[in-house]
């Protein structure tokens, strides 16, 4: 069922009427006051004229100018209190200020319009003007109060308690109310100790979270919603451990970048994920900076039908650029994220272009046609085992096709390239981790000469992006098992897709502080815990239900992975979130002499389709930093293969 619409001028025009009698009204009472009389004498009545031509057209137009008649008052909270109360406030002043310069002008005028008018009218239309917006939202919570809280020998499908007294808490409950009769919420739990004990919308705060068990039992819940977005992932993990011991069913509010794209309601609540309980404290970063350089600019995305790419427009489209890319060479993912663009975005349009990033001419048509502002590269092949055996494609496309963006960058004036960079590309043991570093040497080297156009941004493994582990376990659990895990002892870095665009997005605007960003990845999480995890959200017990089978380390994987060369000198900044990587002098003034030697001879074997060779050059170059570099630092690994 579509929503209607309606005109806030024509919802608002009972209120402007209302005002118009509260003024009025307002206006004889405070002379009534003032006078001490019921009946008025013809000359105060010639007072109350005046005064009415002066307060009434200066309070409308403040009530007008305010938004006071834009207001959805069913809806109305203590924003919109706060708004009645400073717009009366103001408006009384200027009547008050408006009738002392009258009277000190005209003297005369003072013996029909006393100066403690104005005053007196100020505190009633406050209070009037309040309650005739306020009664409504009293009657509307009255009737939900009586509808939708449990009664005496009424039964209901579900009981339901929710975790989280605060903000959240309650637009679920909200949402609930909404929803049908068949559902009553019995309270909150809250860990905040001054909410004990409280009602919160007229339901009591039954307790702290740990106290959820004797909660269930005692009040026969059949339903927990956890509705804290900004929990880490350990209380949610302690909460849902707490569910399952008393087999109680439990959802969740979607998480912080979640609810900013929806509104609750009852058809967001979803059940846990393993994103919930790998969560992390919520990054707290200003993105004002981010919206005034993505808004009104053209931003062009590569690879953007992938899991980042997709992301990334999807934030960058709120930041209304004036022309959004979206580039790739994958027709389907890209018609797929051109339609959920539509959807979220209706009035909004996006240019969907399919290109390979390797072919330089078509490239550069599309630089001189459309000339983009803002970069952000997102396309690579990413695959390590699949990479392994195809060692030109990874290097065309990961390094060529960064080359070619970097090229035409330079030459059509961009103001921002941003490279998708992988924690796999520090000490790589694999093909797919070679290539990125390169890339991300390539980008070094252009930010010697332009550093405030060039960046890259490294992080590690992305929760729920294509062929990730997730989603492969997931498939495993499906089909009854095993889960192989290729180590017990393996470990890695995971962030959610929109904490991780977040982080890219605040790094594109981050001009001033080097060309090499890492994300704070927080602590590595073990593969064989994050396989129990997922198939206990399943409703099974790992080893009992679900099988996990060790297969052994694939061709150029590694136990664990890093977030920084030996050499590299990490710097903290955004509160943490973020570190810039400084550079050695000795590596900066030999990056260019190293590259433009090896990468012509990687481009020639390439061309050749010499996958032996190319894995060679790809393994010089990454291994073989500056002398003044591998004479400082005797523990960086070492696997030069020299030039033949």
């Amino acid at each position: 069922m579509k929503h209607m619409h309606h005109n806030p001028v024509l919802r608002n025009r009972a209120f402007f009427l209302l005002d118009i009698v509260i003024l009025v009204v307002s206006a004889i009472a405070s002379f009534m006051m003032r006078l001490e009389t019921l009946n008025l004498e013809s000359s105060m009545w010639h007072g109350v004229a005046l005064y009415l031509v002066i307060a009434i057209p200066s309070r409308l137009v403040l009530f007008l100018v305010s938004g006071m008649y834009r207001v959805y008052w069913l809806n109305a909270g203590p924003g919109e209190l706060l708004l009645v109360g400073s717009v009366c406030l103001s408006s009384g002043l200027m009547v008050t200020a408006l009738v002392f310069v009258l009277t000190s002008l005209w003297p005369g005028t003072l013996a029909v319009l006393p100066r403690s008018i104005p005053l007196i009218d100020l505190l009633q239309v406050m209070v009037l003007v309040a309650a005739v917006r306020f009664i409504p939202r009293t009657v509307k919570y009255v009737v939900l109060y009586r509808g939708h809280r449990p009664h005496r020998g009424r039964t209901y499908n579900q009981r339901i308690i929710i975790i989280g007294a605060g903000h959240t808490g309650v637009q679920v409950l909200d949402a609930l109310e909404h929803t049908n009769d068949s559902i009553s919420v019995v309270g909150f739990l809250d860990d905040n100790i001054s909410k004990i004990g409280s009602h919160v919308h007229g339901l009591r705060v039954l307790g702290k979270i740990s106290d959820l068990r004797n909660a269930v039992r005692n009040f026969n819940v059949n339903l927990v919603v956890i509705a804290i977005p900004s929990a880490e992932g350990s209380l949610i993990r302690r909460i849902v451990h707490d569910c399952r011991q008393i087999d109680v069913e439990y959802k969740i509010v979607p998480g912080l970048h979640e609810v900013i794209r929806n509104k609750i309601s009852y058809r967001t609540l979803r059940p846990v994920s393993i994103e919930d309980l790998l969560r992390r404290k919520p990054v707290e970063l200003d993105t004002t900076d981010i919206y005034h350089k993505l808004h009104e600019r053209c931003v062009m995305i590569t690879g953007a039908g992938g899991s980042i790419g997709s992301e990334l427009a999807r934030q960058v489209m709120r930041c209304r650029p004036g022309r959004l890319m979206l580039v790739g060479h994958g027709e389907n993912s890209l018609f797929d994220i051109s339609n959920r663009l539509r959807e979220e975005f209706p009035g909004e349009t996006c240019d969907v272009i399919l290109a390979d990033i390797r072919d330089e001419q078509r490239m550069a048509a599309i630089f001189e046609q459309w000339r983009p502002n803002v970069i952000f590269h997102a396309a690579a092949h990413k695959h390590v085992p699949l990479l392994e055996s195809n060692v030109t494609e990874a290097v065309t496309n990961n390094i060529r096709g960064t080359q070619n963006l970097i090229a035409l960058c330079n030459e059509y004036g961009a103001e921002r390239m941003v490279l998708i960079s992988s924690d796999k590309a520090v000490n790589p043991s694999n093909v797919m981790g070679m290539s990125k570093r390169v890339a991300e040497l390539l980008i070094m080297k252009a930010a010697n000469h332009h550093p405030q156009r060039f960046v890259a941004v490294r992080f590690g493994n992305v929760l729920g992006s294509r062929g990730s582990v997730v989603p492969i376990f997931q498939r495993q659990i499906a089909s009854g098992g095993p889960v192989t895990i290729t180590s017990e002892k393996m470990t890695r870095f995971f962030m959610s897709i929109p904490e991780a665009v977040l982080l890219v997005l605040k790094a594109s605007v981050m001009t001033n502080t080097g060309s090499l960003f890492v994300l704070n990845m927080g602590e590595p999480v073990r593969i064989v815990d994050l396989a129990k995890d997922l198939i206990r959200l399943s409703g099974l017990e790992p080893e009992v239900d679900v099988e996990i089978k060790v297969t052994g380390l694939r061709p150029g994987e590694k136990l664990c992975e890093e977030l920084f060369w030996s050499y590299e000198h990490p710097q903290s900044v955004e509160g943490g979130a973020i570190f810039t990587v400084e550079m050695p002098s000795a590596f900066a003034r030999s990056l260019s002499t190293q590259l433009d030697r090896h990468i012509p001879l990687l481009m020639r074997a390439t061309a050749d389709h010499d996958e032996k060779r190319a894995y060679q050059i790809l393994s010089s170059l990454v291994f073989a930093p500056p002398e003044e570099i591998r004479s400082a630092t005797p523990a960086l690994r070492m696997v030069y293969v020299p030039e033949q």
